[in-house]
């Protein structure tokens, strides 16, 4: 018999409910069409891929998706392979294809409070 991988699935709460997140165990990843996710681990244990990326603030670590809500990244992305591993079957269970992971490189640009000129602005400012 197959086992569902995430046995708590189900929608984020309504933005208005929870307009802030804080992240530490986070991925972005990419999707074909150039689009920008985040895939996180949150401090419920459970398991989120947001809405579309629409702006980052480097300043203040902080990302807002389409739907408005606002997602703090209070630590580098993930490495731990066993929480990679988990991410990517949430991503590709959640958008089915994606082009590659670009968390080192927005991490980078929040580093450094600047994009890389041989990246370019992946997110317009918020």
């Amino acid at each position: 018999m197959l086992r569902p991988i995430f046995g708590n699935d189900r929608p984020a709460p309504d933005v208005q409910t929870q307009p802030h997140v804080e992240l530490r165990h986070w991925r972005i990843v990419q999707r074909i069409n150039g689009k920008l996710h985040i895939v996180a681990q949150l401090a419920s244990g459970s398991f989120r891929l947001t809405t579309m990326l629409v702006a980052i603030d480097l300043h203040h670590a902080t990302v807002r998706t389409e739907s408005g809500r606002c997602y703090h990244l209070c630590a580098p992305p993930e490495e731990d392979e066993f929480l990679r591993s988990a991410m990517d079957a949430c991503t590709v269970r959640g958008l089915a294809f994606m082009s590659g992971d670009v968390s080192e490189i927005i991490w980078t640009a929040i580093t450094s409070g600047t994009w890389s000129r041989d990246e370019g602005d992946l997110l317009p400012p918020l």
